[in-house]
């Protein structure tokens, strides 16, 4: 099934907090194995949701207004020194700017690797034929807005639980998320974003099963 963008589902609601109400900008659905891209406006939340349980969700971000300018996993990791917490997600060089504020600080539910599930992966795997994967996904959602396969940015993996050994090898565990479980991020500028439902039916992280993830974008 083609990537498309984002279909808005819901008209404007409201979600109340505690005594915070926030308003639904847009709300969708990512169905498994697929990609959706859409736009957060600088103070928007952007809120990504486990609706049937452990999802891994691959993110790509962009700057709207100069899409040279992308999401950068290897300095938010320098700026963090944490492969697995952020409280600030950076831009590559030169530019290092703040793209987003991490509303949600929950241990074990982000990976700051540039990776991705690709091909390569899925052939070493043992699978004969084509493999659906977050690169092929993530170039597909792009594609509209004049980009490749090589323009696809690094990644910041989210509720995957990567373990770091003193060899410097690394696993992944269960992520510690249940249904309805979600992550919140801040928008510090206008971004162009993408986010791959993983289709790895191999990972722990995904329980085994490939599933859909909800999507919403908060005034």
């Amino acid at each position: 099934m083609p990537v498309q963008a984002a279909e808005k589902i819901a008209s404007r609601g409201h979600i109340v907090e505690g005594s915070i109400s926030m308003a639904i900008a847009e709300e969708f659905i990512i169905p498994e194995c697929e990609g959706r891209v859409f736009t957060v406006r600088q103070g928007q939340t952007l809120r990504i949701t486990e609706i049937e349980g452990a999802q891994a969700a691959d993110m790509i971000a962009f700057n709207l207004i100069d899409m040279k300018e992308s999401f950068s996993a290897w300095l938010t990791r320098q700026h963090s020194r944490s492969f697995r917490n952020a409280q600030k997600l950076y831009s590559k060089l030169p530019a290092g700017n703040v793209m987003f504020t991490v509303l949600t600080e929950k241990e074990g539910v982000y990976w700051l690797s540039e990776g991705r599930c690709n091909r390569i992966r899925y052939e070493r795997a043992g699978f004969k034929s084509y493999h659906r994967n977050c690169q092929d996904i993530l170039a597909e959602c792009i594609k509209p807005y004049g980009m490749t396969a090589y323009d696809v940015p690094d990644v910041f993996n989210i509720f995957m639980n990567a373990i770091l050994h003193e060899d410097g090898t690394y696993e992944f565990k269960a992520s510690p998320v249940s249904k309805g479980d979600y992550v919140d991020l801040l928008a510090e500028m206008d971004c162009l974003c993408a986010i791959s439902a993983c289709p790895d039916e191999l990972g722990v992280y995904n329980d085994f099963k490939t599933k859909p993830l909800g999507i919403q974008i908060l005034d």
